[in-house]
């Protein structure tokens, strides 16, 4: 029986990085796969392609309340197969206009990346191109989206906190949890908690090699020489610099202090800030 296994995340927080380790697990060849050629993970909740592909005709003057009706339609189209499917999205576990963004009847499981804040929202900041103070006020807004365009239907993110509340709220359902920080120290341990998730024999040697296919250093060659087709734009560097507490040299006191303000809950929870407040990282 199959269903979805959603990668699940807040823009900018590793779902790539992820996806690219995924492929590279099942291919298991030596040499890396290639970043614009991922075969296992290849959908997108919020394609326009499969959107198209369900409604029957383009979607360009089609309003985003009409879309949203055919999202179960869509995610019911890639749950229909005899193995699971792996999807990434950054949609909230939530409801808009009355019907859900993740449909729970398609899913058959899922994997939450999480990363800091304080990293995520540069890499955010450059990837929507707005200012880093529009970018910490945007993760903070528990009623952010993200448009309709070219490159995807309307997704609802919700804020950082909110969005991983929403996808660890639902009774009976249990994501497996994958802080980006760890993927990067402790990467045998974490991946190997995915692989055991999903199932897989231990296999050390695969495992390793994957992780090795996958690294940042690997990735940011290949996007330099052929560049990635999931840029948002041509002048766009996807892998950006995968470092953690890069911001520390960015963000002021003031902007940090605004995002602990906003989240010190979760990034207590979640051991990115002490209990006097702060960060970790």
């Amino acid at each position: 029986m199959g269903g979805i296994i959603w990668l699940a995340s807040y823009p900018k927080s590793g779902n790539t990085w992820l996806r690219i380790f995924i492929e590279n697990l099942f291919r298991n060849t030596i040499e890396p796969a290639k970043i614009n050629d991922l075969g296992v993970v290849k959908h997108n909740d919020n394609s326009p392609a499969l959107f198209r592909k369900i409604i029957g005709r383009d979607i360009d003057n089609i309003t985003d309340t009409e879309l949203h009706q055919y999202r179960g339609k869509v995610q019911s189209y890639l749950a229909n197969g005899n193995e699971s499917v792996f999807v990434k999205t950054h949609s909230a576990l939530q409801y808009y206009e009355g019907l859900p963004l993740i449909h729970l009847e398609h899913t058959a499981g899922a994997v939450y990346v999480l990363r800091n804040p304080f990293d995520m929202v540069i890499s955010f900041s450059d990837h929507y191109k707005i200012s880093h103070d529009d970018a910490i006020e945007a993760i903070a807004a528990p009623s952010h989206r993200v448009n309709t365009s070219k490159q995807g239907v309307f997704q609802i993110l919700a804020g950082w906190s909110n969005h991983y509340r929403t996808w660890f709220g639902v009774d009976n359902f249990n994501p497996l949890l994958m802080r980006y920080e760890d993927m990067i120290h402790n990467p045998i341990k974490t991946f190997g908690r995915f692989n055991k998730f999903l199932g897989l024999p231990k296999n050390p040697e695969r495992l390793k090699r994957a992780i090795k296919n996958s690294s940042f250093s690997e990735v940011s060659r290949q996007e330099t020489m052929v560049g990635f087709s999931e840029r948002s734009r041509p002048d766009q560097k996807f892998f950006r610099s995968g470092k953690v507490g890069g911001y520390k040299s960015i963000l002021s006191e003031a902007q940090i202090a605004k995002i602990i303000n906003a989240h010190d809950e979760l990034l207590f929870e979640k051991g990115y800030i002490t209990k006097s407040g702060k960060p970790k990282f």
